[in-house]
């Protein structure tokens, strides 16, 4: 079907998605839950937030948190995690050339992107579900209430896997009022459009529906460029231009049903189809030639900018992955996603409420690349199909009587089945090709766990807090291998953990403004199998592919004040020390993933955050500084490509080889970790003279130096920079619509927080003579410019 036609069929759906306004109106401007008090615009701690599952304003939470309410959501177009890390400092980001969704990392606490099977260091939290792969990055944050940051261990409420931090997200509910809105967008640059439609409003007195639906059409930001052949059979043009080029649907239907005041049942559906022409590996640039060209490439350029070299596997080397769908050598990367929600409120009592969140999520794949990085096509992955299914299931039992003590008590289980297949790795030297062969990945997987929070007020201005949670896991493997020219190899494996996670708070108001508080926490990650354990290494017999569980303790605390009604500050400090901390590499000389246990690590540091509403009619001012100290305190890695004994490989001699195989990075930096991050920047609102609204603001982010890689080569450094955004909004009086510029990384930066050599590239480590090879890198979008028009016939 052709993308003309696709469009069409796409924006008849979301034109029928525009349900009727001919229904009786409920009371009041908007549904409850949508999580911005009056004002909260320019007052961040006047959002309500559910860090420890009950409604509470910013300003009463005791932990680091920073909120983005629906307003500042749409003014600064946050419409992935990606955007969001722009205005959070110590958040970072990337993609990722497999199935596992990408990376995220807070405070340098982070798991990497290599391993699809195990879980994230800093989770995501969709409408109340833990999803289990960061691939819901890319499709849960349109139509978006608000958006929660949490900054380091979160175990007694978010379970296993937050030992770095969560962002949650809440996707907006049914107005009380009938509201019809379409909205279309532009980016100048990538020249990518977007169509969007929404409906939402009551249906009866007792049940509301939200629906929205969005097409869009991408027509790639990076240019995809080429050499002359000059003969060379494996230098071919790549069939695409630009990338990423395709096309994505998007469609989310919310329902409420409140028969009464004690009962309460919301339900979420959401369905996002991605078709990408071009594999994922195309995110990755050849940044670094340290020999001054291209190696195993003709010559073109080494920087990461806007232009990406890549050219076409030739067909009868993709004829060599059995079994594999007809597909050009460029490869693509075609998904879809389900996630369903179903959150029931019922008070026993009107001061105890029984909650439960049902949840499910569905992640189907298939992705194929030519891995080569460079116009010569030495390296195909011609097919790999991902697929995962979770359902989580989660109760509690939470108090609110007017006594000085209240709980929460819960309850959660989750099971978790994943396939991941590969069926071959194609080396391509005239004249005959290699497959490294075929190889499937089933990992089912169950975890239980129950938790609970006492909440003391021992006088008016002081309370303590204190809880638990115990978590069991179970994980099963099946592996299955089959090389080119010997016996399928079968392995089956099996892990369990169990942990028990504390936490205790006390918080002290000095004044109905300001409040400190401090914290101790436990957390922990439970160990699995390493998804990136394949492709050399098991055809080179290797099945070493597990690893251990990470665990983490430490304080926090810090103060929040709320000064002459006009200042918002937020200060925190925190120390946490992790215990085999889960980090992952990309080993060149196996062709795969490793994911590693560091053996100890310690992180610290101070942040703050201000808000200002300046004595200047609708001026706003607006900052934030991370200053983070994060260190591995004994960890020996393996050697980076090209490092010889005098740059430091000089632990564990292999006799065999005379070469050594580890480096000592203990006392060093983590990767991902910049010492300094920094936001800053202004919000300027008035009613213009003839009945119009302008909203203007500028906002600037800075990060010094940090390795993108673990192994700490020269060539991984990303040096620090600067990036402004700006955004100018015009609305109507009746806000019956508006126009938005928005720019985004205006100073043209081109950065990145995951890098790599090459495969192929390089030679040895540990040894005299060691090659370092080429570095490649997932590289930042550029310069942007978007422009967006939103109608609104009926609000």
């Amino acid at each position: 079907m052709s993308r003309v036609s696709n469009r069409i069929i796409y924006g008849v759906a979301a034109m029928a998605l525009l349900a009727p306004a001919g229904f009786a109106q409920a009371p009041g401007a908007d549904a409850p839950g949508e999580g911005v008090v009056e004002d909260a615009q320019a007052t961040m701690n006047k959002i309500i937030v559910t860090a420890r599952k009950r409604d509470e304003l910013l300003e009463d939470v005791p932990t680091a948190i920073s909120a983005f309410g629906a307003e500042d959501i749409a003014r600064l177009n946050l419409v992935s995690i990606d955007d969001l890390s722009s205005f959070t400092p110590g958040l970072q980001t990337a993609e990722s050339s497999v199935s596992s969704g990408g990376s995220i990392s807070l405070r340098g606490v982070g798991s990497g992107s290599s391993n699809y099977l195990g879980d994230q260091a800093v989770s995501i939290n969709v409408d109340g579900m833990q999803i289990g792969t960061l691939n819901i990055r890319k499709s849960a944050q349109i139509d978006l209430a608000q958006i929660e940051v949490l900054r380091g261990p979160q175990a007694l409420f978010f379970g296993k896997n937050s030992p770095g931090g969560v962002i949650s997200m809440k996707t907006a509910d049914p107005t009380h009022d009938h509201l019809v809105e379409l909205q279309t967008g532009y980016e100048t640059v990538s020249q990518d459009s977007y169509y969007q439609a929404l409906y939402s409003g009551p249906i009866s007195d007792s049940l509301g529906v939200r629906l929205v639906a969005r097409y869009s059409d991408l027509n790639g930001y990076f240019n995809i460029k080429s050499v002359p052949a000059n003969g060379d059979p494996l230098v071919t043009k790549a069939p695409i231009d630009s990338w990423p080029y395709g096309e994505e649907f998007f469609a989310r239907g919310t329902v409420v049903f409140e028969p009464n005041d004690a009962l309460r049942v919301k339900g979420k559906l959401t369905y996002n189809e991605s078709k990408i022409e071009g594999g994922s590996i195309l995110a990755q640039q050849r940044i670094i030639c340290p020999l001054g060209a291209p190696q195993l490439q003709p010559d073109f350029p080494c920087k990461a900018d806007r232009d990406n070299y890549a050219g076409n596997g030739r067909p009868e080397d993709v004829a060599l992955a059995a079994g594999a769908p007809s597909t050009n050598g460029i490869g693509f990367r075609n998904n879809q996603q389900v996630l369903g929600t179903v959150q029931v409120d019922y008070k026993l009592t009107p001061d105890l409420t029984a909650t439960s969140v049902s949840g499910y999520y569905l992640f189907d794949e298939v992705n194929a690349h030519d891995a080569s990085i460079g116009p010569r096509a030495v390296l195909l992955v011609p097919y790999l199909p991902f697929e995962m299914n979770q359902f989580t299931q989660e109760v509690r039992l939470a108090s609110d009587w007017d006594f000085p003590v209240n709980f929460t008590l819960g309850a959660f289980y989750e099971t978790r089945d994943t396939y991941g297949a590969q069926d071959a790795v194609i080396t391509a030297f005239p004249p005959a090709s290699f497959s490294i062969g075929q190889e499937q990945t089933f990992q089912d997987q169950e975890a239980f766990s129950v938790f609970g929070q006492l909440l003391w007020d021992v006088t008016e201005r002081l309370e303590i807090s204190g809880g638990v949670r115990y978590s069991e896991e179970e994980k099963d493997l099946r592996f299955l291998h089959r090389g080119v020219d010997v016996t399928a190899n079968l392995a089956t494996d099996n892990l369990s953990f169990d942990n028990l996670s504390p936490e205790l708070t006390v918080s002290y108001d000095l004044t109905d403004d300001v409040m400190l508080f401090g914290s101790y926490k436990e957390g922990f990650k439970s160990g699995g199998f390493d998804g990136g354990f394949t492709n050399g290494a098991i055809a080179a017999g290797n099945f070493a592919n597990t690893f251990d569980e990470e665990t983490v303790t430490g304080f926090e605390g810090g103060v929040k004040a709320t000064l002459f009604d006009q200042l918002v500050l937020n200060v925190t400090a925190y120390e946490f020390d992790y215990e085999d901390l889960q980090v992952g590499a990309f080993d060149p000389d196996s062709i795969s993933f490793k994911v590693l246990n560091a053996a100890a690590a310690k992180v610290r540091g101070l942040e703050a955050d201000v808000n200002w509403r300046t004595p200047a009619e609708g001026l706003w001012i607006r900052g934030s500084l991370a200053l983070n100290d994060a260190k591995f305190e004994d960890f020996l890695s393996g050697c980076y490509l090209g490092q010889t004994v005098a740059l430091g490989c000089n632990l564990n001699l292999n006799t065999t080889t005379g070469a050594y195989l580890q480096q000592d990075l203990s006392g060093r930096q983590m990767n991902n970790a910049p010492d300094v991050a920094a936001t800053g920047g202004f919000l300027y609102s008035r009613q213009l003279s003839n009945g119009m609204g302008l909203d203007l603001t500028v906002d600037a982010t800075y990060s010094s130096d940090y390795y993108a890689n673990l192994r700490q080569s020269p060539l991984d450094v990303q040096d620090a920079y600067t990036k402004l955004n700006a955004s100018l909004r015009l609305f109507g009086q009746d806000d019956k619509w508006e126009l938005s510029l928005v720019g985004r990384n205006l100073t043209d930066e081109y950065t990145f927080n995951a890098s790599a050599p090459i495969t192929l590239t390089g030679g040895g480590s540990g040894i005299a003579g060691a090659i370092p090879g080429d570095r490649s890198a997932i590289v930042s979008k550029g310069r942007e410019v978007f422009l967006k028009l939103t109608y609104r016939p009926i609000n």
